[in-house]
């Protein structure tokens, strides 16, 4: 009986250590470096992204999640990107960095930022999104 009582014990301890440590690791990778898995940036490497915010707004008379980028040239020389953002409940949204070529302007001078608001046409927080900055040639 004693015999019985001690192994219940001992197996109840090891399944609850168990269920208390296999989520905290499997929490601890996912979480690796501080960005989650559904979370993919792909940056092209002339450019940086300093700034990637998410916040609803009006738009259109409709409260849209809106994406807003800030991306700056580290390239020596001058460039311009094309900016791809998409979340996995479908919404995509995209556009050129700088948007209009006015003039003398080609695109963004070394060292400098640029910042830009994209409406996502979705009206809950996404459950993780993907960027993708390519320069155009």
């Amino acid at each position: 009986m004693l015999k019985t009582k001690f192994r219940w014990i001992v197996g109840f301890s090891v399944l609850l250590a168990f269920a208390l440590c296999v989520p905290g690791a499997i929490a601890a990778e996912a979480t690796q470096e501080g960005i989650s898995p559904s979370i993919v940036y792909q940056v092209a490497d002339s450019a940086e992204l300093t700034k990637v915010a998410y916040y609803f707004k009006e738009y259109k008379g409709k409260t849209v999640l809106h994406m807003e980028l800030s991306l700056k040239n580290v390239s020596p020389d001058v460039k311009r990107y094309r900016v791809n953002i998409f979340l996995p409940e479908g919404p995509a949204a995209g556009g050129l960095y700088p948007r209009a070529l006015k003039g003398d302007v080609k695109g963004i001078e070394a060292g400098k930022e640029m910042s830009q608001e994209f409406p996502m046409y979705f009206n809950n927080l996404p459950t993780g999104f993907t960027i993708v900055v390519k320069e155009m040639q």
